[in-house]
């Protein structure tokens, strides 16, 4: 093992233990993380991804799991200390085929190895409390009883002892990783059953699906939404696009609002949030005909958006916020605008600890902003498309209303795609959500 520039040993579990110290340091501002592997073999660099993964994905609920052993608060602990035992608690209980005495060796000498050696005894010994806690594995598991751990393939673990709380809405923010504020909202916006059953979705495994018309029986099987298919286990994403280069890694959600223009005949359109281009390129071959001018509001996806559509000739990609050369010149203003992505979190899990009330406010208020400069780019006959990957009203709904009270825009159609597939649901039944609007003048 090599070395990292603060003592720790360089391993699968070292590498994922450093990314977890850096996301406890941020929490709850959590973001999708570029974690180093350099170093380790393809198997230990899932292995590292995979603790990562399972950590942010189920963080309250390994939480709520660690803190009945604990004689001192959570939050008084050192990052690096409430790193290993997430760490290592993902490992026992939501992994499989991981030995026991693996976890504990490795993440106990880990923190000896580092800043905190005198919080190897706690972790150890908190470690091997959660081993006791762990009982037998269950098939189908029912999330409502407190000695039940539910995993996202729908089975679960049945705990030794009933450690989950009794009170129906802290225990479904305990199984799901729900934060309070996220879920009583929820049950504000859609009511109590549709509320947790979203919260149950977030934890659901998101398989990788791909929209191609060709058939792949090798690769993948038929999706419940046709044109899509789910990619078999074990098959990246890259063999696909080598085997099949018209297929397009994308969810059913994230193709709806594109196919809401099929049949127009627009001269120009302008995709000013264009992240990395996989709307972008939908457009280009719905309309191939159109000049389309592609940007985003991150600029750091700029070189990104530029490579993925190099091989589009009708694509132009600009830094965001040039388009004075535009003005009244665009027929489709295809605004898919950053949002809370309350729709895929079980693909974005970290945007559940980020969601509270005053960052919904303050992405409302980046969304109009968005949309009020933009809009003096349309043409007289120009229509807005506008899209989100957000379940919410203030986000959705309340923004269209927005632009038909302060820009005299009129509906023509609009349209929430609701998250489905729970934990143990087929993975053909999954697909992410998705909200889109189109309006004319």
């Amino acid at each position: 093992m090599n070395n990292s520039g603060n003592g720790h040993a360089v391993s699968a579990r070292a590498v994922a233990y450093e990314a977890l110290t850096k996301r406890v340091e941020n929490y709850p501002e959590l973001h999708r993380m570029v974690i180093e592997r350099d170093g380790l073999s393809p198997r230990d660099a899932r292995l590292a991804l995979a603790i990562d993964h399972h950590v942010t994905m189920r963080w309250l609920t390994l939480v709520a799991l660690i803190e009945p052993h604990l004689k001192h608060s959570w939050n008084g602990l050192k990052p690096v200390v409430r790193a290993a035992m997430l760490g290592g608690a993902a490992q026992i209980l939501l992994m499989d085929r991981i030995p026991d005495h693996a976890v504990l060796h490795e993440t106990v000498e880990w923190i000896k190895s580092g800043s905190q050696p005198r919080a190897a005894g706690m972790v150890n010994a908190v470690l091997r409390r959660l081993c006791e806690l762990r009982g037998e594995h269950v098939e189908e598991a029912n999330p409502t009883q407190q000695d039940m751990l539910l995993r996202s393939d729908g089975s679960g673990i049945r705990l030794t002892k009933p450690i989950l709380s009794d009170d129906p809405a802290i225990q479904m923010q305990q199984q799901t990783s729900c934060p309070a504020v996220l879920l009583d909202h929820w049950i504000s916006c859609f009511g109590q059953e549709e509320a947790y059953r979203l919260a149950m979705h977030g934890i659901a495994d998101a398989p990788l699906i791909v929209s191609c018309e060709e058939k792949m029986p090798t690769m993948a099987d038929p999706h419940e939404v046709p044109g899509f298919q789910v990619i078999h286990r074990g098959v990246s994403a890259s063999e696909v696009l080598e085997a099949h280069p018209d297929a397009v890694i994308q969810d059913p959600a994230s193709a709806e609002p594109v196919r809401a223009t099929i049949g127009m005949e627009p001269r120009c359109i302008l995709d000013l949030c264009a992240g990395r281009g996989t709307k972008t390129r939908l457009l280009a071959r719905h309309h191939p005909a159109s000049r389309i001018i592609a940007m985003d509001y991150d600029r750091s996806l700029h070189e990104d958006l530029s490579r993925s559509t190099s091989g589009y000739g009708n694509i132009e990609v600009r830094p965001f916020g040039q388009f004075e050369d535009l003005i009244d010149e665009v027929d489709l203003l295809v605004l898919d605008v950053p949002c809370s992505n309350t729709a895929v979190l079980a693909r974005r899990p970290e945007a559940r600890y980020r969601f509270s009330m005053e960052s919904l406010e303050e992405l409302a208020q980046r969304q109009r902003q968005i949309m009020a400069d933009s809009i003096l780019t349309l043409s007289p006959n120009g229509r807005i498309l506008y899209a989100t990957c957000s379940l919410d009203p203030a986000e959705n709904n309340e923004q269209v209303q927005w632009l038909v009270r302060w820009h005299r825009m009129n509906v023509e159609h609009e349209h929430l795609m609701s998250p489905g597939g729970l934990p143990g649901d087929p993975a053909a039944a999954y697909h992410d959500g998705s909200y889109h609007a189109l309006l004319s003048r």
